[in-house]
């Protein structure tokens, strides 16, 4: 299963043998339970939801934080998202990038909009913002750095949120956004020079290299 925690930085090498080895065994069985599912089996559709729940999970938080209220429902409209998808889906490469891709496009729908909305109460009542149950300082820079995130380019956008938030391989992003490694380098580079500079300005810039 592909990881969706805190990555490494963007300068570091590729996974090792052993664990590309691994995620391609996980890879391969999530494939079958895939395959059952599409077969019309309701046992085998309930053993494909269980087996891509965690990273359906890890994504939607990853894309739209812990706190964000929304993230539950979000992650149901997301499994069900994937297994209506399902039968477009050709076999040609991993499930689990095929899931990651439609679940990001509805966990930044979802994030978008609560956001659209939350900024709507708080400019009619002040003390209508939510407040966050934990201080984690790990969390609030994780949160501003998804707020710049939706100011920069959707493809620039789309990579970082891979990397740096998801944990993805250069290799997996390329895959998972149908684009050639070199071009995922590039955006990289070019997304994560215009994200330093943005931190920068809201005085987080020595922490974000």
């Amino acid at each position: 299963m592909l990881r969706a925690t805190k990555a490494e930085p963007v300068e570091q090498g590729e996974a090792a043998p052993a664990e590309e080895d691994a995620r391609t065994a996980a890879g391969d069985g999530l494939n079958q339970l895939a395959r059952g599912a599409l077969r019309g089996d309701p046992f085998a559709l309930r053993q494909f939801l269980r087996a891509i729940a965690p990273l359906v999970r890890s994504v939607c938080r990853g894309i739209m934080g812990r706190e964000n209220s929304e993230l539950e429902d979000a992650i149901q409209d997301c499994l069900i998202d994937v297994v209506r998808a399902l039968p477009q889906f050709r076999f040609e490469a991993d499930v689990s990038h095929y899931a990651t891709k439609i679940t990001m496009r509805r966990a930044i729908a979802s994030r978008q909009r609560a956001r659209a909305r939350s900024m709507r109460y708080a400019s009619m009542d002040l003390y209508s913002q939510p407040v966050a149950s934990f201080d984690h300082a790990f969390e609030a820079r994780a949160d501003l750095v998804r707020n710049l995130l939706d100011e920069l380019n959707e493809a620039q956008a789309t990579v970082l949120r891979l990397r740096l938030m998801l944990g993805h391989s250069i290799g997996e992003i390329a895959c998972i956004t149908g684009v050639s490694v070199n071009t995922v380098k590039t955006r990289l580079r070019l997304g994560k020079n215009q994200l330093r500079r943005r931190l920068e300005r809201s005085g987080e810039g020595p922490r974000a290299r």
